[in-house]
């Protein structure tokens, strides 16, 4: 199975260049640097046209979700298998499906492996947000979060990251800071009202009403191994919903980072499940694996029905 190899120059780990000359000398290596996405799409079809089966991703979480999204418009329906070299914030996705490794070494193993035929795979499925009305416009990868998750991206992005935490350590102080803020902070009454939204899981009745915090992934579990979710069924979309101002919050946020919700917590309004679909119509923006985007004026579509393989060496 052939290679090739998309480098995010902008991606933490390889900022300093060093990755991409690591690899220079990579013989027969399909490989980009794409800085556009028009760029991207033009690499991943250039990959296509020349047989490559696995496609390395050197970057993170945002780096893979730009890859997913183009996939379509240069392999149709025939997707390659994505290979994860993680060089990001916070690599969730390499976390939970597996790295091939890190830096030049890593892809190293990854390229002898495809020539051995053994590499080792997975299928999963990708969460697929498309805007309503506008069917043409969608973003694809694994983790969305709206509400407090928002602000506790935009707190991770302005202080904890250019602070020099990242992976578990950053999701760990994110959560603090955001807890922090939300119970002391000079926005804790509006981070608690939440927003205004309405929330339907496949074909049930819209719920409208203010959101503390609202996720929705299609992992099985979160960066620190956190398992927000709960409810039965095989459906691929985990939910979680948590309403504006959250009784006993501080009492509810282990069992709710745990999966394992009290009684009381069902009553007050915490609630989880697996879907199929799961519509979101809000007025502020919503998080798609760290980066966020405006909801537009009808909202968003979730759903999951496509699945990329994930391989490692």
């Amino acid at each position: 199975m052939r290679v090739g190899l998309i480098i995010n120059p902008a991606s933490r780990r390889n900022r300093d260049g060093g990755f991409g000359r690591s690899v220079a000398g990579f013989d027969d290596l399909p490989r980009a640097e794409p800085r556009t996405v028009a760029e991207l799409g033009e690499a991943l079809a250039e990959f296509r046209r020349r047989g490559v089966r696995v496609v390395a991703v050197s970057g993170g979480d945002g780096t893979l979700r730009e890859v997913l999204t183009a996939l379509p418009g240069a392999y149709g329906d025939e997707p390659p298998d994505i290979a994860l070299l993680p060089a990001g914030k916070t690599d969730l996705a390499a976390r939970v499906l597996g790295r091939a490794g890190a830096g030049a070494a890593g892809l190293r193993r990854l390229v002898l492996a495809a020539r051995g035929g053994t590499l080792t795979r997975v299928e999963w499925p990708v969460l697929d947000i498309a805007w309503r009305g506008v069917p043409e416009r969608r973003v694809r990868g694994f983790l969305f979060g709206a509400a407090g998750f928002a602000a506790g991206t935009r707190i991770a992005n302005s202080h904890i990251h250019r602070a020099g935490f990242h992976n578990a350590t950053a999701v760990a102080l994110s959560i603090a800071a955001t807890a922090a803020s939300t119970l002391f902070g000079p926005r804790r009454h509006a981070l608690l009202e939440g927003e205004e939204m309405t929330i339907a899981a496949d074909n049930a009745p819209g719920r409208r009403g203010r959101r503390f915090l609202t996720m929705a992934t299609t992992l099985d579990r979160l960066v620190l191994d956190l398992t927000p979710f709960w409810g039965e069924g095989e459906k691929p979309i985990r939910w979680l919903d948590v309403p504006g101002r959250p009784p006993r919050l501080m009492a509810a946020l282990l069992p709710a980072l745990r999966g394992r919700p009290r009684p009381w917590m069902i009553d007050a309004g915490y609630a989880s499940g697996r879907a199929d679909r799961l519509a979101v119509a809000m007025a502020n923006p919503f998080v798609v694996d760290g980066e966020l985007f405006d909801p537009g004026p009808q909202g968003v579509l979730l759903s999951a029905g496509r699945r990329i393989g994930f391989v490692v060496p």
